[in-house]
This record gives C-alpha cells, structure tokens and sequence, in this order.
C-alpha cells in the first residue's frame, strides 16, 4: 500500500509538471464568464454600498454592508458575512446605514472596520464607525459627528493607520474636516481638511512615496485649490493639475501593463481641462483621457483578473462605456472596453474580488435586482470557467500537496 501511494504522488507531481508546461505552451483562450445564479447566491432586500473581504479565523469571507436587513433570507441589520455557501449576521449589526468596510490591523490584530450613518453597533453606541473583531463589534474613541463615507489603509512611515473620509468635522473630539486618521490609538486630523465631502480615497505611489488620494465633491483641501481630488503626502495637501468639473465617487489603482496608474471615476467631463467623461486616469504628472468615457456616472472602480488577463472594471449609472453597450458595468483590458453580457438593471456602487472556493469572481453590490438574466437582489457575482486545463492542474496539484494521504485501492 505504501509503494501505491508513493507511486501516485510521483504520477501526480509528474502530471503536474507536465500540464504547467502544456499551459505555458498553449495559446492562450478566453474563458467563458455568465452571472452567478441567484439559486446559488442568494441576495438581500435593500442597497448594498459596501464589500470586503475579511478573515476572521475561521477563513476568508466576503462582507457586505448598507441599508438591507435581510441577506439571504437570515435577519441581518445593515452588515453580513457570506462564507461561499450561505449568509450570516455580525452580532444584532447596525441601527442604520452602513457606507464603507475595510481591514485593518491596530496592533491587536487584523479587524474588520465599518463606517456609515449608524449611531449603534452590536448593541453598543459607536457613532458612525466600528470595529468587529470576529465575535463581537466595538466602538473606539467617541466617533464622528457626520457619516463616514469610505475607509482605507495607509502607512505614511509611521506605522499603518486607518482612513476615514465622509461629512463630519469632528473625529474622536478632534476638529477633523471631512478626513481623518486613526492610529490605533488616537484621532488627528489632516491640516484643516477638506470644505466639502469626501467620498473615495485611494493609496498611490506616483514614484515619489505613497500617499493618500481623496476624491469627493470638495474645492479646497487645506488650503489648496483642488477641485475635487487631492493628494495627503503625510505632511501637506496638493493639487492635480486643475482637477475635475464634477464630484470624483471612485478611485482605484491599475496597471495596463504599463506601470500601475491612479483611475478616477465620477460624474465629471472634465479632468485638469481634458475631455474625460466620468473616468480618467493619472500617469503622476498629468490626466489623461482613455476611449469615450461613460455615458453616465461612473461610481465603483476595481481591477480583477477573470482568467483573461488583469483589467479595470467600472460600474455605475451608466449604459454606454466607450462606444459599446454595456449595461451599469464594463470591463477595460487596457486597449477597449467591453460587456459582462448583458449586465445590470440599475445601480452598481461597489465592486470587489472574493474565492469562495470555487475560484475567484467579481462581486457587484448596488440598487440593482437582476444581473444576466438571473435575479440578483442588491449582489451579484460575476465568475469565469477553468479551461479543463486548468482544472487538472489543480486537481493534480491538490492530490500532490496531499501526498501519502492521496492513494489508489
């Protein structure tokens, strides 16, 4: 029996090998992509706004937040967690909205951290941001006095620190206008702010260090005219270029094969006096402009690879994205845009990336109700097939890794 075994881990490694350098050698195939059906994926019964992924201990899980109190059919107030087969509350959640969900670790360990218009978490007041550590949710600090729109992670050499952008001017009973930093210990603020809302923010290196980038509808940032985007370089705000004619709703960063770029998504035509209808992106000196835009808003921006190459996808408001017909969610492959079948009814807000096990896919949330043809209450997942290449050589790859587990009768 021990020979058999040892003989199979052998044939496998073998097959292994021998299907990595088939699949080097193969001419690459588009593989085959359709929206996930709602039999398998069970919605919620209001708007999503937020997705995150967060692991917990028990294994990564894709959370959402917004305005539902029902995910799946289970009782959920506002936050949920989906483990790849059902969905399941965070405590009793929230007293209202949740905007923004991100990971951050503070020292004690890497946390899950929820930002929205609630003034109760769990049971417990927590004014517009929380903390769940797996088991239970905690408020840190007295809060916000406005919603907190959107949450990142930077580290501006002082150790990783956790961002919180929204409409409140005070932060822990700290003067912080619109922006603000939370060291795991404390709240500060970010000069004097921002005069306006902010609603993305985004972690770029331009070549000159990673900064923090924030979009919104503001004029002013500190005391630079920035017309709706600006940089925070850990010491002071600039400006790009003139800035946008419209509120910036998206950032992300992507990399066409060109070197990593900063993407703006909004409701603009207009970025540093460049025609860009509601996308745009930022080479680290200037705008530039990229097929025909979006016909309408673009509100969430992501980069993910669905087996075809890494691209940028866009969703929002709009039906049109280049000169292709693309229903509130496209796809750019760095040279053109393209469908994800027929898309969407309405509304994409947020777009992320999560394996539930069965392959990575692309998770939308928004107002939406169908997605494909299939009915997509609020959530919608967009997956693409393993050619049968791939999928032998991850068979034989799982069956290598176990070893003297893996054997023939």
């Amino acid at each position: 029996m021990q020979r058999t075994r040892f003989k199979f881990s052998v044939l496998c490694t073998v097959l292994s090998i021998v299907l990595t350098l088939a699949g080097i050698l193969a001419p690459a195939v588009a593989q085959p992509c359709e929206w996930a059906s709602g039999l398998n994926f069970p919605g919620m019964n209001n708007t999503v706004w937020a997705l995150t992924v967060f692991d917990d201990g028990r294994g990564p899980a894709l959370y959402a937040g917004g305005f539902f109190t029902s995910a799946g059919g289970v009782a959920v107030n506002r936050i949920a967690k989906w483990d790849g087969t059902q969905w399941s509350a965070l405590g009793s959640g929230m007293n209202s909205t949740v905007w923004a969900l991100t990971v951050f670790d503070d020292g004690t360990g890497p946390a899950l951290y929820a930002g929205g218009q609630f003034t109760t978490a769990g049971g417990v007041a927590a004014n517009r941001i929380a903390r769940w550590d797996g088991t239970r949710w905690m408020a840190f600090s007295s809060g916000m006095n406005g919603p907190v729109l959107t949450l990142t992670v930077l580290d501006d050499g002082s150790g990783p620190a956790l961002y919180a952008g929204g409409q409140f001017t005070r932060a822990g009973g700290v003067a912080a206008n619109r922006i603000a930093r939370w060291d795991g210990t404390q709240w500060s603020a970010f000069g004097s702010g921002t005069n306006g809302p902010v609603l993305a923010m985004a972690v770029f290196d331009d070549g000159s260090g990673s900064a923090l980038y924030a979009g919104g509808s503001f004029m002013i940032a500190g005391s630079v005219v920035a017309n709706r985007i600006a940089k925070w370089d850990g010491a002071q705000w600039s400006a790009f270029g003139s800035g946008m004619n419209g509120p910036v709703l998206a950032l992300a960063i992507f990399d066409d094969g060109g070197g990593p770029l900063l993407y703006a998504g909004g409701d603009f035509t207009s970025a540093s006096d460049v025609e860009a209808n509601r996308i745009a992106r930022w080479d680290g000196t200037q705008w530039l402009t990229f097929d025909n835009g979006m016909n309408n808003a673009v509100l969430a921006l992501v980069g993910y690879d669905d087996g075809n190459g890494p691209a940028l996808y866009a969703g929002g408001d709009f039906t049109i994205a280049g000169d292709v017909e693309a229903n509130r969610i496209a796809r750019w492959d760095g040279t053109q845009w393209s469908a994800l079948g027929s898309g969407i009814d309405n509304s994409v807000w947020v777009l992320t990336e999560y394996d539930d096990g069965g392959g990575p896919a692309l998770y939308a949330g928004g107002v939406f109700t169908t997605a494909g043809d299939n009915p997509s209450p609020f959530i919608a997942a967009w997956r693409c097939a393993m050619t049968e290449m791939k999928a032998a050589m991850r068979l034989s790859t799982t069956s290598r890794d176990a070893g003297n587990e893996s054997y023939i009768e």
